[in-house]
């Protein structure tokens, strides 16, 4: 698939680009492309270890020529059904990956941007992780003027962003949670997405977890239906929903019992501002003092620690 990059208002002469700029526009495509693709096949951008020499073909971009008319750079990459080797589609998260298959490491960096631009986000699509890679592709402005716009041979409409753009995705970024460890109980309820996606029943709900790089689905199946203790990193979302990386897991014992609990998401700004105000009126000190947890249940704390 061909794409352009149009730089209009460029602070470069017409056809050209230093290449300090030109070598900013690439790494954030590149991790921009990773982080909305690893999303869409496990529920989160951010991705440790060393990658499958696949995964590195299907992100694989390249800068086929420069033209006129302000600067525009000619961009070539291949479809993820051409590339991507064992593609599954996860029934767990199938209507972020529908499309997939017809989609290039471009479409999901433009469809990134669309996506964190639009009033009413799908936070399905979106992570802290992902929202950074976003927010640093401003780097990639010299001037308040310029304008960047992404098109393909009619495909999709073209994205186009300005300096102002990423004031939004600021405060997106901001409002998400950074993650978070976890420590949680509850039963193995489901295996998908070649059984590294995971469902845990627990008494507040269900919860999402995905196997981390040093797990494998030996390592969970012996505890379908059981109750199991898993400890690993929550991973929140822009509307506060999170889906948890899963490190290890062992049957449950007191102490796990008793630390265990469903993350806590975070409120909004409005809400934390909501929440000051309501502090500043009521709540003062002589309304919380000599009202901690009594000594029996403090006693039972230091036993377990």
């Amino acid at each position: 698939m061909n794409y352009e990059i149009k730089i209009s208002n460029a602070i470069e002469e017409d056809g050209k680009i230093d290449l300090i700029r030109l070598t900013n526009i690439a790494e954030s495509i590149s991790k921009i492309a990773e982080g909305a693709l690893q999303i869409r096949l496990k529920g989160v951008s951010l991705s440790k270890g060393r990658k499958k020499q696949s995964l590195k073909n299907s992100l694989q971009v390249t800068l086929s020529g420069l033209k006129k008319g302000s600067t525009i750079l000619c961009l070539e990459s291949n479809k993820f059904k051409e590339t991507l080797d064992n593609l599954q589609l996860d029934i767990f998260r199938s209507e972020s990956q529908l499309d997939l298959q017809e989609q290039t490491p471009i479409s999901l960096f433009v469809s990134s941007f669309k996506e964190a631009k639009k009033d009413s986000v799908n936070p399905e699509l979106l992570d802290k992780s992902l929202l950074k890679e976003l927010k640093n592709f401003k780097k990639a402005f010299l001037n308040d003027n310029e304008i960047f716009s992404i098109s393909n041979e009619g495909s999709f409409e073209a994205l186009e962003l300005n300096k102002q753009d990423f004031n939004k995705i600021k405060i997106l970024e901001q409002e998400t949670p950074n993650p978070e460890p976890v420590v949680l109980n509850g039963i193995v309820e489901e295996l998908k997405y070649s059984k590294l996606k995971v469902k845990i029943l627990t008494d507040e709900g269900v919860i999402n977890g995905f196997l981390s790089n040093d797990l494998s689905a030996d390592d969970i199946a012996p505890f379908w239906g059981k109750k199991i203790t898993i400890t690993g990193i929550n991973h929140y979302k822009p509307n506060k929903t999170s889906v948890i990386e899963i490190n290890k897991i062992h049957q449950p014992n007191d102490a796990d019992s008793y630390f265990s609990k469903k993350p806590k998401f975070s409120t909004s700004v409005e809400d934390q501002i909501k929440n000051q105000i309501d502090r500043k009126f009521g709540n003062s000190i002589s309304d919380i003092v000599d009202k901690w947890p009594d000594e029996d249940k403090f006693e039972d704390l230091v036993k377990m620690l």
